[in-house]
């Protein structure tokens, strides 16, 4: 069960734009309990094989060299986004060819943010026996422009950073 700190970082926003935050959003949210668990226990690696900074919910991004927020401020940007396009709505029976291409789409459709800045990474569980999903941080992507990509690529949830500095666990259902 998430603890307090964690429960304090999750928001879910539905389809109209509502927001619910805490113990409300998880509480209304359609993701089985079981994900959000594994959501939050999740590292949200920068680079393949932990060869970058890394995100975790409720853990502050930090300053300087060697950090999300040193990548934040070399960008001159407050927020920032961690996305996947892999596994659908978590389903982990996706073929890896479809993984691919949907990384690809994503990748191409950042393309087409002005200003944003991405850099390739992985989602790495907590569990061993969960395969890391190919993702990307996007720097300076708006929230908005966030959250309606990780609903265009069938996702439960993104990570977002606000200028707070602290990622949120987004839940999209």
């Amino acid at each position: 069960m998430a603890d307090n700190e964690h429960i304090l970082h999750i928001v879910l926003v539905t389809e109209s734009g509502d927001q619910t935050t805490g113990k409300a959003a998880r509480a209304a949210s359609s993701i089985p309990g079981d994900l959000i668990e594994a959501y939050l226990g999740t590292t949200y690696q920068l680079g393949m094989g932990h060869a970058g900074p890394s995100l975790r919910i409720g853990e502050p991004v930090g300053t300087g060299p060697g950090t999300v927020g040193g990548l934040l401020a070399d960008a001159d940007a407050t927020c920032a986004a961690f996305i996947t396009a892999w596994n659908p709505h978590s389903d982990v029976e996706t073929a890896d060819a479809e993984n691919e291409a949907s990384h690809a789409r994503l990748l191409n459709r950042l393309a087409g943010f002005p200003g944003v800045t991405v850099h390739e990474g992985e989602g790495v569980g907590e569990n061993p026996n969960w395969v890391p999903e190919r993702s990307v941080l996007a720097i300076g992507l708006a929230s908005s422009d966030a959250i309606s990509l990780g609903r265009e690529f069938r996702q439960n949830a993104i990570v977002w950073v606000s200028d707070a500095g602290i990622p949120e666990l987004v839940l999209l259902g």
